[in-house]
């Protein structure tokens, strides 16, 4: 026996020693306790601070990755902390003991499984980096944490595993007479305080598993598998589709995000509510897409989810943005020839900014994101009133694009409304439309649309009350279509 302990007490100083703390520690100066699955005896607190090792249970604080914690009162219930050897363990043979980070998420399943801004920022108090989705566009995370965008918008699965172990693995302990059903969690832990919690357990991954299809787009997703044409001879099996498709979709990503030039980042409604591009595209009866075959929007999906009074909405986006894209182009062409070849640099560079927004938004699609297009088209016509007063000269009054479109604005979801016409005028007789109200009279919507319910049987696109217009007695209309 005295000759076994001396072969046992060796092997620890038979490790290097310059990557091992416990070079000089013999094996069995751990190792006290009962058997584990592993054939190795299990490591009770005592042995961590026999011989005044670690007689306090180690530093007041630890960090692991990016968290920082109390370490010497790690809290596993409100009754008792979590023992040594739950979290510091060392492969057999000649591994260095460290911190198994699959413990913290065995602990922290709950948290993982589903996580919160508040539980995130436990461990990611302030990401900082960079990265950079499927499109190739750079994607800060301090911007979305500044614009309050959820960590799980784009991460919305990062654990792999669960906490259930099965009964079979008592047995590797429990030979003589292994249990026939699992007794309750705490009284389990309680009573192998020796043993290391993947004992048990199976790991479990914390990682971004899954992404959001807004970030991380996927090919064939919405695309068919095969080329309408041959693809060349000289194609590698192992090739993506990104090898010669890159950055396809990067506007219309950059647009979705509200990753404008110069601005704060202003995600889309959409995005923030979890569409994404196949939600869109892809109707959800429709046959698998054909190679080559273009991918559009269809307003039926915007039925499906916002029901019937979305009807023609996405239409009259369209045609909203068509007729704002012709007055800025037009204003465009008007500063060009009035300014010239001979227009200073600057002049012609702010024109040329301008230009390259407006055709950013064309390849985008303002219905990506509406709040971010207003934006970046208005950011085109002041660049465009720069360019005059660079070349010394007064520019004329830019065209009137209406309200701004802000999230929870009425303009948010009616964008293009000034076609829509608003009855007969009771004095000229003549047909009016949104548009004398919009870009006349400047009138917002609560000027005549009341806030809150209409009367029964009265639909809500029909509802006026002009009296927080007027200021006078409640006067109460209805539109006539």
């Amino acid at each position: 026996m005295v000759a076994l302990l001396a072969v046992v007490a060796g092997c620890a100083r038979k490790r290097p020693g310059a990557a091992n703390p416990h070079h000089a520690v013999a094996c069995v100066g751990c190792h006290r306790g009962g058997p584990t699955p592993s054939g190795r005896a299990g490591v009770p607190d005592l042995a961590c601070s026999a011989r005044g090792c670690h007689p306090s249970g180690g530093p007041d604080t630890a960090h692991i990755a990016m968290v920082t914690f109390r370490h010497s009162a790690h809290p596993m219930s409100a009754h008792r902390t979590v023992p040594c050897a739950a979290c510091h363990t060392h492969e057999a043979g000649s591994t260095v003991l460290r911190a198994d980070r699959s413990t913290c998420f065995l602990c922290h399943f709950p948290q993982l499984s589903s996580p919160r801004d508040a539980g995130c920022a436990t461990c990611h108090p302030q990401p900082r980096h960079t990265s950079t989705t499927s499109q190739g566009v750079s994607l800060s995370h301090a911007m979305l944490q500044q614009a309050r965008v959820p960590c799980t918008r784009c991460h919305y699965r990062v654990v792999e595993g669960d906490t259930t172990v099965a009964v079979a693995r008592c047995a590797a302990c429990h030979k003589a007479k292994p249990p026939a059903r699992l007794p309750p969690a705490d009284s389990a832990h309680a009573k192998h305080p020796e043993l290391s919690c993947r004992s048990c357990h199976s790991p479990i991954s914390h990682r971004v598993v899954a992404m959001s299809g807004s970030i991380d787009l996927q090919c064939l997703d919405c695309h068919a598998s095969r080329h309408r044409r041959a693809m060349p001879a000289d194609t590698s099996r192992a090739a993506k589709c990104a090898d010669c498709h890159a950055g396809v979709h990067a506007e219309q990503q950059r647009l979705m995000l509200g990753l404008m030039p110069g601005e704060e980042l202003s995600p889309s409604l959409m995005f923030m509510g979890g569409v994404t591009c196949r939600s869109c595209h892809v109707s959800p009866d429709a046959p698998q897409p054909r190679p080559g075959a273009s991918l559009k929007p269809t307003a039926t999906v915007c039925i499906g989810c916002h029901g019937s009074a979305w009807k023609g909405v996405l239409a009259r986006w369209d045609r909203g943005y068509q007729r704002r894209r012709g007055w800025i182009d037009a204003y465009l062409r008007t500063a060009e020839s009035a300014l010239g070849a001979g227009a200073p640099a600057p002049a012609l560079v702010q024109l040329a900014e301008a230009r390259g927004l407006m055709a950013f938004v064309q390849r985008a699609k303002p219905a990506h994101n509406l709040g971010a297009a207003d934006q970046v088209m208005r950011q085109a016509l002041r660049l465009a009133g720069g360019a005059y007063q660079r070349a010394g000269r007064t520019p004329p009054p830019p065209p009137e694009l209406g309200p701004v479109v802000r999230a929870g604005s009425c303009f948010a979801c009616h964008y293009g409304i000034e076609e829509a016409p608003t009855g007969r005028d009771s004095a000229t007789g003549r047909i009016n439309t949104h548009a004398d109200h919009l870009f006349k009279a400047y009138l917002p919507c609560d000027a005549c649309h009341a806030a809150g319910a209409a009367p029964p049987g009265i639909p809500d696109s029909l509802w006026i009350d002009t009296a927080s217009a007027t200021g006078g007695p409640r006067n109460r209309a209805f539109l006539k279509r």
